[in-house]
């Protein structure tokens, strides 16, 4: 106990009494202002894990469905790239089948949808082709299918006998098409 020899007992009370003041008052701040926040940190903590794990489970579903749009897109770009296009009387007359006598491909009116994004062209296709060449009137739309165009037969279906003895014919179709732009 030499070390307490020299000091005298009220200096060590004084001592004694800042350091309780001191420590007290430390413990009032901490109850006071900081333990309060305590609670809305370990609240915002677990927001933000819960945020990330939104974030992340998002993240994979939007790359899965990308995915699958590319896989999709890839696997139909003419499909695609048809419906998007651009098609017209030119186009359908070039892609129609060989072998008409005579042929006259005239677009007649269109509709668009909007909401669905879509429009829709109606087209007269009228020719002549010779009495075997039947077959030819009758593969006009699966053709054009062939060529990815989304061709519907609309009714009526005229044909008739000219005096040469070759068949005149006349259809309409309807051809569906994207107006989505990007």
């Amino acid at each position: 106990m030499a070390l307490f020899k020299d000091v005298e007992p009220d200096v060590i009370f004084r001592h004694l009494v800042w350091s309780v003041l001191f420590v007290s008052a430390v413990a009032y701040y901490i109850n006071v202002y900081i333990l309060p926040h305590i609670e809305s940190y370990k609240e915002q903590v677990r927001f933000t894990r819960v945020t990330r794990e939104v974030l992340e489970n998002t993240k994979a579903i939007n790359t899965n469905a990308q995915s699958r749009v590319n896989a999709f897109s890839n696997s139909n770009y003419e499909k695609l790239k048809v419906f998007g296009g651009n098609i017209n009387e030119s186009v359908i007359r070039k892609n129609l089948p060989k072998g008409f006598l005579r042929l006259n491909v005239k677009k007649l009116r269109e509709e668009v949808i909007p909401k669905d994004q879509l429009k829709k062209q109606f087209y007269s296709i009228s020719g002549e082709v010779g009495i075997n060449n039947l077959t030819l009137i009758l593969d006009i739309v699966p053709t054009l299918h062939k060529k990815n165009m989304s061709a519907i037969l609309e009714l009526p279906l005229s044909l008739k006998k000219t005096p040469k003895g070759n068949l005149a014919f006349s259809i309409q179709i309807a051809i569906t098409q994207s107006t989505y732009t990007r």
